[in-house]
């Protein structure tokens, strides 16, 4: 375990997206990249751990928002032969203009947040997936096997990553576990695909988690992750279903619920813009799926 443990660093470059670096015996890999305004750092950061003049040979994306792939562009143009690998979703996206422009005003407007003055600025041709990865595949780094889990729920595009069998990357999907130890909801896309990609992720049988936008490992069953993700995931939708049932509208939904979650802890982890966009599309998904019939 240790020997593993020590093969996985925390290379993260600023606040707002964490990346992990997993240096094989033959390949190396970052598990997202955070935004593009602290790439600088990130590559300052990587290179540090970096021995014999290896290259980073992938990025594995757990999904295509800007706060997990907007420095891509700036590790192809230290890393030209890098491989960026996602579902095949995250590649679509990929592929929308419009999407590549919301992604670059939202890295601007987050590193705004976190101190950056600078704008920034890429070529949208960079910020690409070069290969698709699928449920159940499993990549060789020499002597460590990263497998993949499609876990949709935060995007139709996430995905989650288990190390060796041990270490499981969660996916967005699951929610972000602070450091007090509270986990913060965060499906936007579907309820209903969160509640089957908790299972999935149960059944992995991994020993540890690192929760998204954080940099800890914790033990699994002795913080009863997945019961205490699931429950917090029902929680929101109750609260949800509760306000719109005795008559607020969607707006006054939101208000609501960022009045009771969006805490002094959250606000270090997202930026206001952020929290407003996904929550706004999860109180969207709660009433549909529930109002359908």
């Amino acid at each position: 375990m240790h020997n593993l443990i020590d093969k996985i660093i925390d290379v993260t470059g600023g606040q707002g997206g964490n990346s992990h670096l997993i240096i094989g015996e033959n390949k190396t890999a970052l598990i997202d990249c955070g935004m593009a305004y602290c790439a600088s750092e990130l590559i300052n950061n990587i290179k540090e751990k970096l021995k014999d003049n290896r290259k980073l040979d992938y990025i594995f994306l757990s999904h295509s928002h800007y706060d997990h792939a907007g420095a891509i562009p700036y590790l192809r143009s230290t890393w030209p032969e890098v491989k960026v690998l996602a579902s095949e979703h995250a590649y679509n996206i990929f592929n929308r203009s419009n999407a590549l422009k919301l992604i670059k005003e939202l890295g601007n407007m987050a590193g705004k947040y976190y101190g950056y003055n600078k704008q920034i600025d890429y070529d949208d041709n960079l910020l690409k997936v070069d290969q698709i990865i699928y449920d159940g595949q499993k990549v060789d780094l020499g002597n460590i096997i990263v497998s993949i889990l499609e876990t949709p729920g935060h995007t139709k595009c996430s995905l989650s990553f288990v190390v060796q069998n041990l270490v499981f990357f969660a996916s967005e999907t699951t929610g972000c576990l602070a450091k007090s130890g509270k986990i913060n909801t965060s499906f936007i896309n579907s309820y209903k695909d969160s509640i089957n990609s908790f299972k999935k992720c149960e059944n992995a049988k991994a020993k540890y988690v690192i929760s998204q936008h954080n940099d800890f490992l914790i033990e699994i069953a002795k913080h009863d992750y997945w019961q205490k993700c699931l429950e917090t995931t029902i929680e929101s939708k109750e609260f949800i279903l509760k306000l719109y049932r005795d008559g607020f509208n969607e707006e006054e939904i939101y208000e609501e619920y960022k009045n009771t979650y969006f805490d002094e802890e959250l606000k270090l982890l997202q930026p206001d813009i952020a929290f407003e966009i996904n929550n706004k599309a999860m109180i969207r998904t709660i009433i549909n799926e529930n109002t359908l019939f």
